[in-house]
């Protein structure tokens, strides 16, 4: 708003309180302070304070309520007005002329000439007078009923309507011996709570933060790696077994995607929940060539030429991400880490719209389960389930090899082009032109999960399962019965074997069982551990542990094979009441029975992992 230098007002200069004493013209403006000191300065060199108390109150008006008439009368009124104030030999009958003409009484012109002389003859204050807002009548205690009702009553999950908050403020008031207030008084009070508030309290975090301001916008990359986005999320879909085709549940999908280029750099899908393994296997997906990985599934002609090591990796704080074995792969690649703030998916749009665009594609798979139930209606996702693991990953394979093919709206060109462009431009280094080849061997061990153990004479215990090989013996020399803890780590999937790290030449050992045992899982090793607890003492052993373990596939083998045929029995009895001829039980289980419904055998087998011969040299 503009701020006019009128005689008299106070100003700053030169850190300086002065008054404005003359002015002189557009260039020079004659200041006075309290001492008398004069001087002359350049008018755009002065600072007006914003609370001056020789100037009246600035006018605030919302110019939407008034109309283009409204202000062009606005107009012709300040024009009259000024012309009357700089009226040189202004008399009295002059001002009852121009109140006659205004319709105003005398002393409002005298008032409006006031306000004239101090420099305030902006157009806002010629305006006719606004009505001003309907004043507050309830009773103190009602209006404070009314508050805390709504914090306790209505600013909750259970979402209740205003016709029972108004009936909730009704019997509070009642037994207070108060009139009940009006139902647009309880609205009008509900709708000047802070609505953000009021929608975490409702609908939770996901409703409020979609009600927020969106400001700033993401730095962007200069260059394909430079940051690059991960997240992980269940896959709305069910999924079936490759053999029995009978439904396991939803996978777990992680995705990647360079911000330079918005090409998809990898992705993961395990039937795994988010965790270490599921972020690991995307990095390294993402980081390594991908003609073998296409080739073994078959795709070989999907076009997807991408491998490097991120210069920084922006994921949210969900616990797989800032596990330890994530952390010790960033830091020994030099890979900088960027934490995306609780409650704020817009800082990492790119990977979410990316995430978005790949559920939508499922949605319209068999067996997908939807985001919600409202989506999903009376869609029967476990009975339509058909794909299994690896199709879905095919699936996903080539909806990924279209979005890297497709024009991107955020920066207008096909994310493949984008990030191959960026390596042919002519200026390039030559060093630049090919990104960085990981170790392809031992990047996924750097990323999986690991323990600290020290080699003992039985070898590495983990998980009450003793590791040991005649690898180890080097390393046992050298420790000379030296306690030396080193890292361990291990495959989720299987613990058949794990990995140590050898210091000296940062090179991992395939360490297997020191005993002969069946491959198990960690979730398995977990179950079968937590029978351990209702164990006596003396029971608690190695070879209790996998005995636990071939109970549990037992009873798990058990349940596919009675459930498969159930769901058999069910489908022939319903194909023969469809032509109106019952099935006897006899010929149900002839018709059902098959080798894959019963077969109880586990996967596993006592040879597939060999021992060895020569224990007693450790």
């Amino acid at each position: 708003m503009e701020r006019p230098l009128v005689i008299g007002m106070e100003v700053e200069h030169a850190g300086r309180r002065w008054r404005v004493f003359q002015l002189l013209g557009p260039d020079a403006v004659l200041l006075r302070n309290s001492g008398g000191e004069t001087v002359s300065v350049d008018p755009t060199r002065i600072s007006v304070p914003l609370v001056d108390p020789s100037r009246p109150l600035p006018c605030v008006v919302d110019e939407r309520q008034y109309t283009d008439a409204q202000w062009a009368e606005a107009a012709r009124r300040r024009d009259l007005m000024t012309r009357l104030a700089r009226q040189p030999n202004r008399t009295g009958r002059d001002v009852d002329a121009v109140a006659a003409e205004l319709g105003l009484k005398r002393r409002r012109i005298w008032a409006m000439l006031r306000q004239i002389g101090a420099g305030d003859d902006s157009v806002r204050r010629f305006l006719p007078k606004s009505g001003r807002p309907r004043a507050r009548r309830l009773n103190e205690t009602v209006e404070a009923i009314i508050t805390q009702a709504v914090r306790e009553y209505y600013a909750k999950p259970s979402r209740s309507s205003l016709n029972r908050l108004h009936r909730e403020i009704g019997a509070r008031c009642k037994a207070a011996d108060l009139p009940t207030p009006a139902y647009n008084s309880v609205k009008s009070r509900v709708r000047d709570e802070d609505q953000i508030w009021l929608a975490r309290r409702r609908q939770g975090p996901k409703a409020a933060r979609a009600m927020r301001l969106l400001i700033g916008a993401h730095p962007g990359a200069s260059a394909p790696w430079e940051r690059v986005q991960i997240d992980s999320t269940p896959c709305d879909i069910q999924l079936v077994r490759e053999g029995d085709r009978t439904v396991i549940g939803r996978p777990t999908a992680t995705f990647a995607i360079d911000v330079y280029s918005r090409a998809v750099l990898g992705f993961s899908l395990l039937l795994e929940a988010a965790s270490t393994l599921t972020v690991a296997a995307c990095l390294v997906h993402a980081c390594l060539p991908k003609e073998d990985w296409l080739a073994r599934r078959g795709l070989a002609g999907v076009r997807w030429p991408i491998y490097g090591r991120p210069a920084t990796l922006e994921y949210d704080q969900g616990p797989e991400n800032e596990a330890r074995g994530i952390q010790r792969g960033l830091q020994r690649y030099g890979i900088a880490s960027k934490i995306r703030a609780k409650g704020w998916p817009e800082q990492h749009g790119s990977i979410e719209r990316l995430i978005g665009t790949m559920m939508r594609m499922v949605h319209e798979l068999p067996g997908t389960t939807f985001s919600n139930i409202g989506e999903r209606g009376e869609c029967n996702s476990g009975k339509r389930a058909c794909l299994s693991l690896p199709e879905l990953e095919r699936i996903l394979t080539l909806a990924i090899d279209s979005y890297n093919h497709t024009t991107h709206n955020g920066v207008g060109e096909r994310p493949m082009d984008r990030y191959l462009a960026y390596y042919r431009q002519p200026g390039l280094p030559d060093a630049a032109r090919i990104p960085p080849l990981l170790p392809t061997e031992r990047l996924l061990l750097d990323f999986l999960p690991f323990e600290k153990r020290a080699l003992s004479r039985g070898g590495i215990r983990l998980f009450r399962v003793d590791y040991s090989s005649v690898d180890l013996l080097p390393l046992w020399q050298r420790d000379n019965q030296r306690r030396v803890e080193r890292i361990v780590v291990y495959d989720p999937r299987s613990l058949a074997r794990v990995w140590l790290l050898d210091e000296n030449a940062d090179d991992y050992l395939a360490v297997p069982y020191r005993v002969p045992h069946p491959d198990m899982t960690l979730a398995q090793s977990i179950a079968s551990r937590r029978a351990f607890q209702t164990s006596a003492v003396r029971d608690r052993t190695e070879r209790r542990l996998f005995d636990n373990l071939a109970q549990i596939r037992a009873i798990e083998a058990t349940a596919r094979s009675t459930t498969a045929r159930r769901k058999a029995e069910r489908t022939v009895q319903a194909a023969r009441a469809a032509w109106g001829t019952p099935v006897s039980a006899k010929e149900a289980k002839t018709v059902t029975t098959s080798p894959v419904a019963v077969a109880s055998t586990p996967h596993w087998s006592e040879s597939a992992v060999a021992p060895f011969d020569d224990v007693e040299r450790l």
